[in-house]
């Protein structure tokens, strides 16, 4: 679990399994790493509220739960995120890449991906032969 704050609003971020299956951001984020860095950073921008609100709802369905077919709950709940990314970038060490490396990986290191992830390494590794 990973905490961030935004202003005086403080989120515990974990990327349950249903909602970061549901949600669709494990392909956004792999197209992302394919990007250029100007074209990544304007998406990086778009990204980080759905990125933000699908980790949040493990510990914050309460307030930003939201149905992931229902795209007018999904929008509402966005709003929120936008409002709290306010707060976020009007502080002084407000920093977008290293809020998205955090999102990051706290879903690639810590949730539910981070055992396949390293299997899928582990077997890469296997694969490729090493050089003496």
């Amino acid at each position: 679990m990973t905490k961030l704050k935004f202003g005086e609003k403080e989120l515990q971020i974990k990327f349950g399994y249903e909602a970061t299956v549901k949600s669709g951001i494990i392909k956004k984020v792999a197209k992302l790493d394919q990007m250029e860095d100007i074209e990544a950073v304007d998406e990086i921008l778009l990204f980080l509220p759905e990125l933000i609100l699908v980790g949040a709802q493990k510990f914050h369905k309460e307030e930003l739960g939201y149905n992931p077919d229902n795209e007018g709950e999904k929008e509402q709940q966005l709003g929120k995120v936008y409002a709290m990314l306010d707060d976020y970038f009007d502080g002084e060490d407000a920093d977008v890449q290293v809020l998205y490396n955090a999102l990051l990986a706290e879903l690639l290191e810590n949730g539910f991906l981070s055992k396949l992830l390293k299997a899928e390494q582990k077997e890469a590794e296997k694969k490729t032969p090493r050089k003496k």
